[in-house]
């Protein structure tokens, strides 16, 4: 499509102010949402456009949050979405072992070891020094949650 074999009304003014490859751009574009060709662009036309662009990004959404693509969200699918520190929480109760909801030095020793970090149980020792604000040789949820801020992964 040109600009001189367009349908389109396209003043003068228009045409000086605009290269004719941008002119062309934005006449393509314009026909994309005049669907029913008359030259203008209705408010059905509009929404139709507007709702079909917004359906395409809210369905890739929705695949992203449907995390065991069974064509539902399920409340848990729901909760690591709407909650951030939800995966984070979900991560400490994996990793306390003995579920007291406590990680001790034995518990990030395994935990070092199924990662396969470089650390020994000294160096384990001095990180959970670190984090654990209390002194009492435990990690709480909210000291690992602090320190999972400040080191930047789970």
């Amino acid at each position: 499509m040109t600009v001189e074999k367009s349908k389109l009304a396209v003043s003068e003014d228009l045409k000086a102010l605009m290269a004719e490859e941008k002119l062309t751009s934005l006449m393509e574009a314009f026909a994309k949402l005049d669907s029913n060709r008359n030259g203008k662009i209705g408010k059905s036309e509009f929404l139709d456009f507007s709702l079909a662009k917004e359906t395409r990004h809210l369905t890739k959404r929705f695949e992203a949050i449907d995390a065991d693509s069974d064509g539902f969200i399920d409340f848990e699918e729901f909760v690591a979405v709407i909650e951030p520190n939800y995966a984070i929480l979900k991560r400490f109760r994996e990793l306390d072992l003995d579920r007291n909801g406590l990680l001790s030095l034995e518990e990030a020793i395994h935990i070092a070891d199924q990662l396969v970090l470089p650390l020994n149980s000294t160096e384990i020792g001095a990180i959970m020094k670190e984090a654990d604000h209390d002194g009492d040789g435990q990690i709480t949820y909210y000291q690992y949650l602090g320190a999972v801020a400040r080191i930047g992964f789970q």
